[in-house]
C-alpha cells in the first residue's frame, strides 16, 4: 500500500471519529430510534478492525435493520435474571446459532475486502488453521481407535474438544474479528440497549399494554432502529415472565387455604 493511500485512509478514520464525536456534542443528538447509517454518518467507513491481534484498514458496509434481522435470531440484550441465575453453558447448538448470526454479519458488513475474499487468503494461507486440521484429524484418530476402553468422563472429555475444533474450523475468521464486527455492525458501540434493565422493560411493557401502544415508545435514548424491533419483542417477554410470577404467587396463596391442592376444591384443611 503506497504513502498517498495509508494517509487517505488515515484522514477518513479520523473524520469517521470527528463525525461521531459531533453527533454525541451536537445540540440535536440521535435521541430515538435511527438507522445505523445514519448515526454514524453514512454508509460506508474505513475502519481498523482486528484480525488475531493485528489491526487492519477494511472498508464496512452499515446494515440496516431488515439485514441484520436476516442474519438470525439472536438479541443484543443481556437477560439479567438469566445471569443472576448463573445459567449453564451455552450448548453446543446455541454456540453454532451465535457462530452463524456473526459470519452472516460480516457477509453483509464487509465491503473491501469482502468476506468471501478474507475467507478464501485465510483459508489457503493461515498455518493456525492447518495446525487446528492436524489436531482434529489425531484427536478423532485416537477416539476411534480407543473409544471401547475409554471412561464416559474420557469420552465427554475427548468429544468437547472434537466440538470445539469442529466450531473454529467451520468459522475460518478469528473470534476478535467476528466479536467487533458484531459489535460495529449492530450498533452497539453507538446505542445504549446495553443500559436497559429489566424493570426498565418491564414498565414499558406495562404502559404499552395499558395505552395499547410499543414497549419502545416509553424507553427513550439513543437506539439504533433495529434496537426497536429488540426492545419490544423482549419487553413482551418480561410482561410475560412477570405475570406468570404473579400467577404462581396467587395459587399459592390460595393453596395454603385448601390445604396444599390448589384450585381443585379438594383437601379442605380439616378442623
Amino acid at each position: 500500500m503506497n504513502d498517498k493511500r495509508l494517509k487517505t485512509l488515515i484522514d477518513e478514520s479520523l473524520d469517521e471519529k470527528l463525525k461521531q464525536i459531533a453527533s454525541f456534542i451536537s445540540d440535536k443528538p440521535f435521541i430515538g430510534y435511527n438507522p445505523i447509517e445514519k448515526i454514524r454518518g453514512a454508509l460506508l467507513h474505513w475502519i481498523a478492525v482486528p484480525f488475531n491481534g493485528y489491526n487492519i484498514y477494511c472498508q464496512l458496509r452499515c446494515p440496516n435493520a431488515t439485514q441484520i434481522e436476516q442474519c438470525g435470531d439472536i438479541s443484543n440484550i443481556v437477560d439479567e435474571k438469566l445471569q443472576k441465575d448463573n445459567i449453564k453453558k451455552l450448548e453446543y447448538d446455541e454456540l453454532i446459532a451465535i457462530r452463524n448470526f456473526q459470519e452472516a454479519l460480516c457477509k453483509v458488513t464487509f465491503n473491501i475486502p469482502t468476506y468471501d475474499h478474507i475467507v478464501s487468503i485465510v483459508g489457503e494461507y493461515d498455518f493456525i488453521i492447518s495446525e487446528k486440521r492436524s489436531e482434529l484429524k489425531a484427536i478423532e484418530n485416537k477416539y476411534n481407535e480407543n473409544k471401547d476402553t475409554m471412561t464416559e468422563i474420557e469420552k465427554s472429555e475427548i468429544e468437547s474438544n472434537i466440538k470445539t475444533l469442529e466450531l473454529e474450523l467451520g468459522f475460518l475468521l478469528p473470534d476478535d474479528t467476528m466479536t467487533f464486527i458484531t459489535k460495529w455492525a449492530t450498533g452497539n458501540d453507538i446505542s445504549e440497549i446495553k443500559k436497559i434493565n429489566r424493570e426498565n422493560f418491564l414498565r414499558a411493557a406495562l404502559l404499552a399494554k395499558r395505552y395499547n401502544k410499543a414497549p419502545s415508545d416509553y424507553i427513550s435514548g439513543i437506539f439504533t432502529d433495529y434496537n426497536k424491533i429488540e426492545i419490544d419483542m423482549y419487553s413482551v417477554s418480561v410482561l410475560a415472565d412477570f405475570e406468570k410470577e404473579k400467577q404462581i404467587e396467587r395459587e399459592s396463596k390460595h393453596g395454603w387455604f385448601l390445604g396444599g391442592r390448589g384450585k381443585t376444591g379438594k383437601g379442605f384443611i380439616k378442623k
